[in-house]
């Protein structure tokens, strides 16, 4: 009896990368056109569409980076997380101020 050694075809990453840029590239276009709309009156939409963008990012990195620099990348973003939401919690107090 002869052993037959079966090679199973990689998974291919770039259908998953065309995807990832293809919903990147959504969302910077999203992002333009709110803020072409009303840049002032939109800035919880915007600030959305970056926590949307910094997701999708990872993503990306997730496919294109080796894994040391994967877990850079996540750390960076969940401290943009943060802050983003540190943003929206101050222009919350502001605009609380405003209608006092």
């Amino acid at each position: 009896m002869t052993a037959e050694i079966i090679a199973f075809p990689k998974q291919e990453c770039g259908d998953r990368l065309v995807s990832s840029i293809a919903r990147l590239e959504a969302l910077s276009i999203d992002v333009e056109r709110v803020g072409a709309d009303d840049p002032g009156a939109c800035l919880d939409q915007l600030l959305a569409a970056m926590e949307r963008m910094s997701d999708q990012l990872v993503d990306l990195a997730s496919l294109l980076l080796d894994e040391d620099t994967k877990l850079q990348a996540q750390s960076a973003f969940r401290s943009l997380s943060g802050r983003i939401a540190e943003t929206r919690e101050t222009f919350d107090l502001i605009g609380r101020r405003r209608d006092i």
